[in-house]
């Protein structure tokens, strides 16, 4: 790992002219799914990585990538080579029938590996024809041979002097498989490659590791009669590779039974298999220097995920085989009443457990206890360090940027990225502060008030089931006459929340549109341009439904075509896409979950 600074780790770079702030649409309540949403105190000090304090509404920028160089710079490579060999493996048998398949991947990794994603573009089953077929809908992955495709990812991956014909598909057979794993205290990704000729694999992978700039202590591989075992790590990849040998022939990953039983329970051929080890992965971030009390609090036990093509597009389904039962049990009549709802472009339906109260407690409990939130209750907002950049010296930090990541600054230029760069992150710009300088600005409810404002709907919207319709718009993103939105409520208090939210949305200054009504245990309200028909009529969500897990709690969705028709820019190449659909509900206690993306003819 490279021991140079780098910025907090904020989603990406600022770029173009200072934000500026959209108009804000007209605000209504629109019943749908309800989401908890962490809380951060104003003012109380932050947990290492994370932003500064923002007031509400304030716009987030987003900073470049850690730097490059450096000794961790060819770790980075080396680690970064694993996924691309993986993906170019996937780009070769995507478009190549005559490969052979290989053996098990997970035969050869240890059990004691903590991430495992398999890809199997095996032809002898009816997968690849049909991944072959969809993909041929998109212009972008029409490519005249396999080679341009593979030539094209070495030259993304910066591997300059690779033969993508000769160092790789001359041997990669059809099933591969990438896992991560602990040994001597330290992370290792470990890669399975199917080879259909050992000597042309030694000579390929000699020369791809010459091209990543990394020796054997970084990237070590061992090549078999069928397959080909590599291990990527900061040091001692070697060491770590022979033990993954040792390991992987006594108690292999495929025959251990937390692994077993989750890959038996995904059904039929897949694509690609996923599936984690949540203790194991929550041990892992914590080799890495990264905090894993959020992670290890929320998730437990084993995950599997499957990649499939069926007819009509894409499935992902997975299963978390958890310590303890799901709480999202759902209802058998989710999708049955989602299909009643009117054949909008967008839909979302959630059952919310009974226990919704107890369940939200407990995040705010543990979003507290890590991020200290009691412990600063009463901390004064946090003062930005530094004056905001002007615009002419945003326009200025914006030039040195390129150079600072490309390493062409001199080190004059860059002492003063390195200012520009932290009074922007700590005080913004003169157009886009981080903090309001009136005396009277409002800083937002306190941690108390929050969380009595969320007792108050969770309480109300305990078993409630909840349902949301509406058609896309290009001017307004979506069309607020075209809204159905409703609330079952479990007892008859839909009067209770209409004045809750009226209370809620009037210190925001907004207000809920004419035409909600409450009369007993429902609050709803329908545009008066709502879509005809019903969502069942659809072909495509009927199927959905069929496939989705009997037990539901949360559905979603997405006319992309429709979307489409009405963003045409954005969806420019992407024509093919037809629908999106996410079902999650519960199977004997586990959480489990259907996503699919249908393409269109």
């Amino acid at each position: 790992m490279s021991s140079q600074p780098s910025p907090p780790p904020y989603q990406g770079p600022p770029s173009g002219p200072p934000y500026q702030q959209p108009p804000a649409p007209q605000q209504y309540y629109q019943p749908g799914p309800a989401q908890p949403v962490p809380y951060v105190e104003a003012g109380a000090p932050q947990a290492p990585g994370q932003p500064p304090y923002l007031p509400p509404g304030a716009y987030t920028p987003a900073p470049p990538p850690p730097p490059r160089g450096g000794r961790g710079a060819k770790v980075a490579i080396a680690t970064i080579l694993s996924v691309v060999l993986l993906a170019a493996v996937g780009a070769v048998v995507l478009f190549k029938f005559v490969l052979k398949g290989g053996p098990d991947p997970a035969e050869s990794f240890p059990a004691s590996a903590s991430m495992y994603m398999e890809l199997n573009l095996d032809p002898s089953f009816d997968q690849t024809p049909k991944l072959l077929e969809h993909l041929s809908k998109f212009e972008d992955l029409d490519y005249d041979s396999t080679d341009d495709l593979l030539a094209d990812l070495i030259e993304e991956s910066g591997l300059e002097g690779v033969d993508a014909e000769k160092d790789l598909s001359s041997w990669l057979g059809g099933r591969h498989g990438v896992a991560m794993w602990e040994y001597d205290g330290q992370p290792y990704a470990v890669v399975s490659l199917a080879s259909t000729d050992a000597g042309a694999a030694e000579d390929g992978l000699a020369n791809l590791r010459a091209a990543a700039g990394v020796d054997e202590d970084q990237m070590a591989y061992a090549v078999e009669d069928d397959h080909v075992l590599m291990v990527v790590g900061e040091t001692g990849a070697a060491a770590a590779l022979d033990a993954a040998k040792s390991e992987a022939g006594s108690e292999p990953l495929s025959a251990s039974s937390s692994y077993e039983e989750a890959r038996a329970w995904l059904d039929g051929d897949q694509l690609a298999v996923y599936w984690v080890d949540m203790e194991s992965v929550a041990e892992l971030a914590e080799l890495t220097g990264e905090d894993a009390d959020m992670f290890s609090e929320f998730y437990s036990g084993q995950l599997i995920a499957g990649f499939s093509a069926f007819d009509d597009g894409f499935e992902l389904t997975y299963r978390l085989f958890g310590g303890e039962d799901d709480p999202w049990t759902g209802s058998e009549d989710l999708l049955a009443n989602m299909g009643e709802l009117p054949a909008a472009d967008v839909a979302a339906t959630a059952h919310i457990p009974e226990n919704i109260g107890d369940l939200t407690s407990e995040w705010l409990e543990a979003y507290e206890g890590l991020y200290g939130v009691d412990d600063y209750a009463e901390a004064e907002p946090a003062e930005p360090a530094g004056d905001p950049l002007t615009a002419e010296e945003y326009t200025e930090y914006l030039e040195l940027q390129d150079g600072y990541y490309n390493g062409t600054l001199t080190a004059e230029e860059e002492t003063r990225y390195l200012e520009l760069d932290t009074r922007y992150w700590t005080a913004g710009t003169v157009e886009d502060p981080w903090v309001d300088d009136s005396d009277d600005y409002d800083y937002g409810p306190s941690a108390e008030e929050i969380e009595a404002m969320v007792t108050e709907f969770t309480d109300l919207l305990a078993g409630a089931d909840l349902s949301f319709a509406g058609d896309f718009d290009a001017e307004e993103g979506m069309n607020p006459d075209s809204v159905l939105a409703s609330a079952h409520l479990a007892e008859d208090r839909a009067a209770d929340l209409q004045a809750l939210i009226d209370e809620s949305l009037t210190e925001e200054g907004a207000e809920l549109p004419e035409g909600v009504t409450a009369d007993g245990s429902e609050i709803s309200y329908t545009g008066s341009e709502t879509a005809s028909g019903t969502l069942s009529e659809d072909s495509r969500f009927s199927d959905f439904a069929a496939a989705a897990p009997e037990q539901s709690a949360v559905a979603v969705w997405v006319d992309l075509a429709a979307a489409a028709e009405t963003f045409p820019d954005e969806f420019e190449g992407a024509q093919a896409l037809s629908a999106f659909a996410w079902a999650h509900g519960s199977d004997g206690g586990d959480g489990t979950g259907v996503l699919r993306l249908y393409l269109t003819d």
